[in-house]
């Protein structure tokens, strides 16, 4: 934790006035462009898109896990196929609701909670609710 108030004290100093720009989703999709196309559904996916009756979602999850599988072929299709782009070049998650555990917990101290863009994106981020993740 401390590294990372290091890190934004030193932002600040390189951009002044531009805080905003880096706390935060941005809701630009570039983390589900490059990631969706490498994730595991958690079994609480499986659970819950069962529970759901979500056959759709449990037809692209192959044998080992892996999701958005194409399941005529076996194999990863294009990243996730619920991103969709609008107007603003933002993007949105169709399931938001019942995604993944994956993109629920992106960015995770793994990533040091910065998304591919370098944005630190809090824990609980009000913007996330709206947002891609």
């Amino acid at each position: 934790r401390m590294m990372i108030e290091v890190l934004c004290r030193l932002w600040d100093k390189i951009h002044p006035g531009k805080e905003e720009i880096r706390r935060g989703c941005r809701a630009c999709g570039m983390c589900c462009e490059a990631y969706g196309g490498y994730l595991h559904a958690s079994p609480g996916d499986i659970e819950r898109w069962r529970r759901l009756g979500r056959e759709d979602l449990l037809a692209l999850v192959s044998p080992y896990g892996w999701i958005w599988v194409d399941p005529r072929h076996g194999r990863r299709g294009d990243p996730c196929p619920f991103l969709q782009r609008g107007d603003d070049d933002k993007a949105l998650c169709a399931i938001h609701e019942i995604k993944p555990d994956i993109c629920r917990e992106y960015p995770s101290l793994d990533h040091g909670r910065h998304c591919v863009r370098g944005i630190y994106i809090p824990r609980h981020s009000p913007s996330r609710k709206s947002s891609v993740h």
